[in-house]
């Protein structure tokens, strides 16, 4: 599928109102990534996550790793001007799709790509029938947290870093959730 998920570019103020996007050219397109893609992915992480550490950073590292990945779940990738610019991964699965990751290039951000990449993975979702997504983010993330939470999620627990460690108060993982609208239209 090469077509894109909005006819025209569409991006969510901070209190929820859509509203045009303010591109200073091209369109922004949102769409499902081809397996032929996933050095482009790989190397767009490399990027967004330069000089950080990320919990899902690793799953994501390369051009193999993402063929492997979407062999499990769907990417949807944001273009604007023919280049990738962000990307979204998710995982459905029966009742709820998760999130794994959302991530925007650097000088795209704060431009309405993620709360576009969101909004169309909350459609594919719908579309699957999927009930819920669900979301998870590091406690330090605070921006990323209340991003979410303008945009309907709600957080409903807490879990480690890693599986074989107790949970810090300092630094953890919050789950948060958001019931989809089943009815909207199909992806």
């Amino acid at each position: 599928m090469t077509e894109g998920l909005f006819p025209t570019p569409l991006a969510v103020t901070e209190n929820g109102h859509k509203a045009r996007s303010l591109f200073e050219s091209g369109q922004l397109t949102i769409r499902l990534a081809r397996l032929d893609e996933a050095a482009a992915i790989a190397a767009l992480t490399s990027t967004v996550f330069d000089g950080r550490d990320h919990f899902s950073r690793a799953k994501f590292d390369s051009a193999d790793a993402i063929e492997q990945l979407m062999a499990e779940g769907k990417f949807l990738l944001a273009e604007k001007d023919d280049h990738i610019v962000g990307f979204a991964y998710l995982k459905p699965r029966l009742e709820a799709t998760r999130l794994d990751l959302l991530a925007v290039s650097p000088a795209q951000q704060r431009t309405g790509i993620g709360s576009q990449l969101l909004y169309a993975a909350e459609r594919l979702s719908s579309s699957m029938r999927c009930l819920f997504m669900h979301i998870r983010v590091m406690n330090l993330h605070r921006e990323t947290i209340k991003f979410c939470q303008r945009r309907g999620y709600v957080e409903f627990g807490i879990e480690a870093m890693n599986r074989h460690q107790p949970i810090s108060p300092h630094c953890h993982v919050v789950r948060m959730c958001k019931q989809l609208d089943i009815d909207r239209l199909a992806f």
